[in-house]
């Protein structure tokens, strides 16, 4: 069944606009609240000082006061990878298992292949309104995402009479045909979608939006407890991955039923424009003020339960489901003076919760019709319950933050985070479409009082440059290398009503 779409969550979807990336741990924010961002996310769980802290810890919005939050950054992930020739790319008969590299630049398929999604500008809204002197509410907007990539057939390798392969070789009509070519059993109709040439650019666009609605009450003078009610709302495209219709389980399960060497073409693969969904979950908190030094924090975010992805239900694992992982973060915030502070928070993510991203790559060894077809189960197939997903493992993350009292009107933060980045090199084939493995975020901010009732906060996060390089079950022996570096420049208008 379909959730209802809340008029309250589209009026404020509507005012973000439609393009979401962030600063990733993953796919998942490094920092929510303006404040926190430039303490690399430290903070969130024990410090709060924004209403858009919320979306950390909704405990803290009895220590925010009144105030109202509008911010913009620009983000700007570069994603590439550098590819080897697959000989399923050239592959007619008598293929060998696997060998889906992506194709390179180069005459040979290798070299650099660069996304050409760079850019992206990134709102932020958040509103806090305390009851009376023990409880509040508020209502802030939140986004994830990361995965924007989108890779040029132009700029892979050229093949005579075939032209741009494309990254996966979706521009091979003999990979992804545009009529069905026996005897080979993997040759089916074209992908519903993609072009007489398959599709060839390359990439996913995922786009996710939360609306955190919360309420937070003051059980003693130096305890606080929160809750919040999510609403999610997510958007995908896939384009350019035509070429692995033959390890679905839509294509499988019909050739085998057939009894020919007739397969039935997924529909809902590839290139089919964007699908959305919206679900729901629930966030819990609690603050603690242990004496005038010290504060201890801890935060606990549900799982959030997203409706499927039905225009891609032949891709992602369970018919297209693809929800929102479960996060847990605790923190402390020290007060070594009146003017210097420190935070430290432990975030995790459990990846492991969402199959679409958990799930490992085993098309080769579970989901082949070559042979007797042994090892043959169709719920390792694209789209089954056991499906092929990024194989992204949980994350523990460790941020470290600074902020120090200038004077009254000027407040400095800086910080550092470090996380495992989630992807091994045995799953590189698929994340090539989504290369989240930057581990380190390192982030400079502040906040000027402009008046009594106005503060402007900026930041600015630099993320090195990490790569992963494989080879894996589904690339054969070749070893492609996916690479990204992140930056991140932000300002927030703070009014505050007190």
């Amino acid at each position: 069944m379909k959730l209802q779409r809340p008029s309250a969550a589209i009026a404020i979807i509507c005012c973000v606009g439609a393009t979401s990336a962030v600063a990733t741990n993953g796919y998942m924010s490094h920092g929510y609240s303006p404040a926190a961002k430039g303490m690399a996310g430290a903070g969130e769980a024990a410090l709060p000082q924004d209403s858009l802290s919320i979306v950390g810890n909704p405990a803290g919005l009895t220590r925010v006061g009144r105030r109202a939050d509008i911010g913009l950054s620009w983000f700007s992930p570069r994603r590439e990878y550098d590819g080897l020739t697959p000989s399923n790319a050239f592959c007619t008969t008598g293929c060998p298992q696997g060998a889906f590299a992506p194709i390179g630049s180069g005459p040979d398929g290798r070299g650099t292949v660069e996304s050409e999604n760079n850019d992206f500008l990134i709102p932020g809204l958040g509103y806090s309104q305390p009851i009376n002197d023990v409880s509040a509410f508020g209502i802030a907007l939140f986004a994830n995402g990361g995965m924007n990539t989108d890779f040029r057939s132009g700029d892979t390798m050229v093949f005579p009479g075939l032209g741009h392969l494309g990254t996966f070789g979706g521009g091979n009509p003999l990979a992804n045909p545009p009529a069905y070519l026996p005897p080979d059993p993997r040759a089916g109709t074209q992908v519903p979608g993609t072009t007489a040439r398959g599709g060839s650019n390359a990439g996913v666009d995922l786009e996710q939006l939360g609306v955190s609605i919360g309420y937070a009450r003051d059980l003693a003078d130096n305890l606080s407890v929160g809750a919040s009610f999510l609403i999610g709302y997510q958007t995908i495209e896939v384009k350019g991955v035509g070429a692995f219709q033959g390890f679905t389980q839509t294509f499988t399960q019909s050739m085998i039923q057939s009894r020919t060497m007739q397969g039935t073409s997924p529909r809902n693969l590839s290139d089919n424009g964007k699908d959305s969904a919206w679900g729901f979950g629930v966030q819990l908190g609690g603050i603690w003020d242990l004496n005038p030094q010290l504060t201890l924090g801890a935060s606990y975010r549900s799982k959030m339960y997203m409706d499927k992805f039905d225009r891609y239900s032949d891709l992602f694992a369970q018919g297209g489901d693809f929800d929102l992982p479960p996060v847990a973060t605790i923190g402390a915030a020290f007060r070594a003076t009146d003017q210097l502070t420190f935070a430290l928070d432990l975030q995790q993510i459990w990846y492991s919760e969402i199959d679409a991203i958990a799930n490992k790559n085993e098309l080769a060894q579970r989901c082949n019709l070559q042979g007797n077809f042994a090892g043959y189960d169709s719920r390792y197939c694209l789209g089954g319950s056991r499906g092929a997903g990024f194989g992204w493992d949980d994350m523990t993350i460790i941020k470290l933050g600074v902020q120090y009292d200038l004077n009254d009107k000027l407040t400095m933060r800086a910080g550092y985070s470090h996380g495992d980045n989630p992807v091994q090199g045995s799953e590189v084939a698929f994340n090539t479409l989504a290369p989240a493995v930057v581990e380190d975020h390192w982030t400079l901010g502040g906040t000027y009082r402009l008046r009594d009732n106005y503060e402007l906060t900026f930041w600015g996060m630099y993320a090195p440059e990490n790569e992963v390089k494989g080879p894996g079950a589904f690339t054969g022996a070749q070893a492609p290398t996916i690479r990204m570096s992140q930056y991140e420049l932000g300002i927030n208008f703070g009014w505050l009503f007190n």
